[in-house]
């Protein structure tokens, strides 16, 4: 059961490092478009560059972002039917549903997607709109890592789906995480102990 815990663990950090890294993509965006409009309409002398930059830098915060967003729960979902199931029928047809529908569909665009990869890195693919053309294997090497990352996130979900239909428990919860609030807890209430006994023996010295 710890191996099972572990792979959950593994991925969910990996994903919350990666949108932590990319968020700052979200800056880049803001000051790219800010100093377009100030080229375009203030100075009349518009760049080259920046609409590149901007799906660029987009494209990379919403790719790498995927996994965590699925981790998040900030994906569409459509809860008219199994917001209205009882917690172990709702974890065993979404279970069914990622190994019927989501797997393969990502496994098939994964395998559909890296020839094309492969082809842009070894041809040195450029861009064939916007008059900069820059370098295109980039952008396409993270957004397949970051399919990558949206299947790791499926694995994790899946298991933790696996997890609520053995338990009957609403959500799934890191028994690690409970057991460090745990001692976090108890450590606290040590302190607060050591602290009214120490103003105790204070007050009966006066």
């Amino acid at each position: 059961m710890s191996v099972f815990f572990g792979i959950i663990r593994v991925i969910d950090k990996i994903n919350e490092y990666v949108i932590k890294t990319v968020q700052w993509f979200v800056l880049v965006l803001i000051i790219t478009l800010a100093y377009e409009v100030y080229m375009r309409y203030v100075m009349g002398s518009p760049t080259l560059w920046s609409y590149d930059i901007t799906y660029f830098s987009t494209s990379i915060f919403l790719a790498l972002g995927m996994g965590y967003t699925l981790k998040d729960g900030g994906h569409v979902n459509i809860d008219i039917i199994i917001e209205r199931m009882a917690i172990r029928p709702r974890a065993i047809l979404l279970a069914v549903f990622y190994l019927v529908l989501f797997f393969p569909l990502w496994i098939l665009i994964l395998n559909a997607f890296l020839p094309n990869l492969l082809y842009s890195w070894e041809t040195a693919e450029r861009a064939r709109v916007g008059s900069w053309m820059p370098p295109i294997y980039p952008y396409k090497t993270w957004l397949f890592v970051g399919i990558i990352l949206l299947a790791l996130q499926g694995i994790s979900e899946f298991l933790k789906l696996i997890y609520m239909a053995i338990t009957n428990e609403d959500k799934y919860i890191d028994k690690s995480t409970i057991e460090k609030v745990q001692a976090e807890i108890e450590e606290k209430e040590k302190q607060s102990i050591k602290e009214v006994e120490h103003d105790t023996k204070g007050g009966a010295i006066k």
